[in-house]
């Protein structure tokens, strides 16, 4: 069973765009126990010393549908998962080696923000499709 409080999202900078805001707020409402922690850099130290899985979003990273995205959710047991997202600059090589797994949305460049949304969503998404929600399915 997944559960939205084993993940943590840790983005660069603020949203800014109302409209993304309040996408993301509608998944915040479902998921309220989601963390999303806004900063202004990355300290890897810090993330690596909590012991937690951590996924950085990137456009070369590993593709999944959402399904895959699910069963590898699923896969890292009850651990924590720290999911990083990196401003207009994108996460840097050093904090890219360091993490668990590279993960992208897709091979087409977004915006952070959209990015936050759409990871956002996924998570939801996956919550949906490991507690067989009709979610997925509409």
């Amino acid at each position: 069973m997944l559960q939205s409080s084993r993940f943590t999202i840790y983005a660069i900078g603020k949203v800014k765009k109302l409209w993304i805001r309040d996408g993301i707020n509608q998944y915040k409402k479902r998921m309220p126990e989601l963390i999303i922690n806004e900063l202004k850099t990355f300290n890897i130290n810090n993330l690596r010393s909590n012991k937690n899985i951590i996924i950085c979003l990137s456009e070369e990273g590993k593709l999944f549908n959402s399904v895959e995205l699910c069963s590898l959710l699923l896969n890292f047991k009850n651990k924590k998962i720290d999911f990083l997202i990196g401003d207009t600059d994108g996460i840097s090589s050093d904090i890219k080696e360091k993490s668990d797994l590279i993960l992208s949305l897709s091979p087409l460049t977004f915006p952070h923000e959209l990015a936050r949304l759409f990871l956002i969503e996924q998570i939801y998404r996956a919550i949906s499709i490991a507690n067989n929600s009709p979610y997925h399915r509409s």
